[in-house]
């Protein structure tokens, strides 16, 4: 079998491996381009909180928070894996667990 070229990451729980694209500033692009469900209220500017993913794989590897999403994660006690999909980069590896609505 040939190995995937270029970078993937991961969206559970659907176990969809996405190939991003240079267009793609951050998870939430990628996410929106390959039609994958995931609220994002404020238009991905980090403001509402509705993105939130939890980090699976490669929470190591990511930037610190921003001041944006920094501000966020105080102000509702985020947990370290728990990141905005609107602020974080992709990077091969990258795995996130999107919630769902019930």
């Amino acid at each position: 079998m040939k190995a995937k070229s270029g970078i993937y990451i991961s969206f559970l729980p659907d176990n969809l491996d996405v190939l991003v694209s240079h267009k793609d500033h951050c998870v939430l692009d990628v996410a929106l381009r390959a039609g994958i469900a995931i609220d994002h209220t404020c238009g991905g500017n980090g403001t509402c909180g509705t993105c939130l993913v939890q980090v699976v794989e490669g929470l190591e590897k990511l930037e610190p928070r921003n001041e944006i999403e920094e501000e966020m994660a105080q102000d509702r006690s985020f947990n370290d894996q728990e990141r905005l999909a609107c602020q974080i980069k992709p990077f091969n590896g990258l795995s996130v667990q999107i919630k769902k609505e019930s």
